[in-house]
């Protein structure tokens, strides 16, 4: 995903919040249950942002993640949120790699 002006930091602060991640998780859990094994594929031209999030944590550790997020989104002091990043980013690291049966 191309860095994106249309990003606002108040959404990045939704996806950081409790609620927010819960959100991203429940999506995840339900997509994947919904379109199977290829469901990253499937949502990649219907939800960019998120496909962008899943990506970067299905294929990099949290450190990896959250410094290209800071690359990414230079503008914003994400410094501030890094503890929730990282928590986000194992929660959802745990979604996606639960076993589906």
């Amino acid at each position: 995903m191309p860095a994106s002006s249309t990003i606002g930091i108040q959404e990045i602060l939704y996806f950081i919040s409790a609620d927010g991640q819960q959100q991203i998780i429940e999506f995840v859990r339900r997509t994947q249950d919904e379109r199977g094994s290829s469901w990253l594929a499937e949502i990649q031209t219907e939800y960019p942002m998120m496909s962008f999030l899943v990506e970067l944590v299905a294929h990099r550790d949290a450190p990896t993640a959250y410094a290209e997020l800071q690359t990414k989104f230079r503008g914003y002091p994400l410094w501030l949120a890094k503890d929730q990043l990282i928590s986000l980013h194992g929660r959802l690291r745990a979604e996606i790699d639960k076993p589906r049966g």
